[in-house]
């Protein structure tokens, strides 16, 4: 393998095995003591970042956050239908979000006699 530029210290990504230099790592977002290439971080991060519950009825419901925004963004089936602003940790407020969602069902199928 070669380089167009000469590195310091040629390092690979331990996440991804890319050489680069070490100067160029970052921290890696969830393990304190492992440096990743910048592309890793990105991915880990955004991965990190969202999330995906089925609720009783099959629908799948996915959430995104977006950390400097304070914002979860939630899709029933593709569809967004909300957005939420959490304060520190977007799971719980997601997990608040399927308390209400489960509870509106189950509200709406003993109300209609089934749901719809």
């Amino acid at each position: 393998m070669s380089y167009d530029f000469e590195m310091d210290m040629p390092t690979p990504c331990p996440h991804c095995g890319v050489v680069v230099d070490f100067n160029d790592m970052v921290r890696h977002p969830s393990e304190f003591k492992l440096l990743v290439c910048e592309s890793c971080h990105d991915a880990i991060e955004a991965e990190n970042n969202q999330g995906l519950a089925i609720d009783n009825y099959g629908n799948k419901i996915t959430w995104t956050s977006s950390p400097d925004e304070g914002l979860l963004e939630i899709d029933v089936n593709g569809e967004n239908i909300a957005t939420w602003v959490y304060e520190e940790v977007p799971e719980d407020s997601f997990s608040t979000f399927m308390t209400i969602w489960n509870k509106a069902q189950e509200l709406t199928k003993s109300s209609k006699g089934g749901a719809e």
